[in-house]
């Protein structure tokens, strides 16, 4: 099973309860707000003080300050509230306590700091002071990823699973909640397998990126509850439950496929190198990006305490706000263009930056 998802990394590397369908929401019935950056981390040039290799992550803190995961370096950085660069948590190592390829960080309700970090195989684990606590690295598969707490005990997590069957590769994921330093899942939320043979992964490897890598999106809200929505050219749905995994939300709305522009598919295209070769794995062939935008990219609850989506399929970003009940409340937009936008959506505020920044270097920004 390990050679199995070491071969799959080399190659990589309704609204509310109930069964009713949401009613469309359109940007013409309901208020749009419009999101403004009012702090800004980052600059061209200067130490590493001042800038980012690679923004992997970004989370508030409770007092107000601002954690970055930056890949390239990795290594978390420390700004206060006013944007102050405080000091430099972990560094490139492979003992304890540091980072080598740190894949994202999410912060459990008494402030401890989990980061993934993939060549551990799980989680390096930082106190609320940011001081090293552990490593949880029991996964001789690919660790848990794209995770969010539920208590101090759980999170969710996505996770991927291969075995050969019969001279295929079967390829579960898996959305399940886990209790922290369990290797075993609790409970499983969502899940499907995808099959292929070898041959197959040869001739289109950059299908597994997309369905494997990059296939959905999750979210909590902090009190046992987790969001979840696919990365698809074709359904807008987001499915949430509570901590017993009761399904407790379920929202779709009918959008027209959009097709990406050749310009889109080209900078993806573009992009996926040169972070691959960033993160050290190279890329041995040419990505190609799926041919359709993805209905939805994103979901975090905001700090009007309601869940944001953001739709994948407007020119800048642009979310559809439903209460936790899957009530439609409002949108929000942010009117800075450009294809690779990301957010850290939390209670304690919003995060964006750009993956793919038309200036070349990268700028974290605290919006409201």
């Amino acid at each position: 099973m390990k050679s199995v998802s070491l071969v799959c990394l080399s190659l990589l590397l309704a609204v509310a309860c109930g069964s009713q369908p949401a009613t469309a929401v359109w940007q013409s019935e309901l208020p749009v707000d419009t999101l403004t950056a009012v702090l800004s981390l980052g600059t061209e040039m200067g130490d590493s003080t001042s800038t980012f290799g690679l923004i992997q992550d970004a989370v508030i803190l409770e007092d107000g300050g601002i954690l970055v995961l930056d890949g390239q370096a990795a290594c978390i950085k420390v700004f206060d509230p006013s944007g102050n660069y405080v000091r430099q948590v972990a560094r490139r190592g492979s003992g304890p306590g540091e980072l080598n390829i740190p894949w994202e960080f999410f912060q459990m309700p008494d402030g401890r700091l989990m980061v993934l970090e993939m060549l551990k195989q799980g989680f390096v684990v930082f106190d609320d002071s940011l001081r090293f606590q552990q490593e949880i690295s029991h996964w001789t598969q690919n660790p848990p990823m794209q995770s969010t707490a539920l208590s101090n005990s759980t999170f969710a997590a996505f996770k991927i699973d291969a075995d050969m069957v019969d001279e295929q590769i079967v390829m579960h994921r898996r959305v399940a909640i886990y209790t922290v330093g369990e290797k075993e899942y609790d409970m499983v939320l969502w899940g499907d397998s995808l099959t292929a043979t070898m041959n197959q992964i040869i001739e289109n490897p950059s299908m597994f990126i997309t369905d494997l890598l990059d296939a959905l999106c999750i979210a909590g809200d902090g009190a046992g509850s987790v969001f979840f929505a696919m990365k698809d050219g074709e359904k807008y749905q987001v499915t949430g439950w509570n901590a017993s995994g009761e399904e407790i939300l379920r929202i779709s709305m009918n959008l027209a496929p959009v097709p990406k522009t050749p310009e889109e598919i080209q900078e993806e295209s573009e992009y996926m190198t040169r972070f691959m070769n960033s993160m050290g794995s190279g890329m041995p062939f040419t990505f190609e990006p799926e041919p359709y935008r993805n209905m939805v990219v994103n979901l975090g609850v905001g700090p009007d305490g309601n869940l944001w989506v953001q739709r994948g399929t407007t020119d800048t970003p642009f979310f559809d706000i439903f209460d936790l009940d899957g009530n439609p409340v409002r949108h929000a937009a942010f009117n800075e263009p450009g294809w690779s936008w990301t957010f850290a959506i939390s209670p304690r505020g919003i995060l964006a930056w750009e993956m793919d920044p038309a200036e070349g270097y990268q700028r974290l920004y605290l919006l409201e």
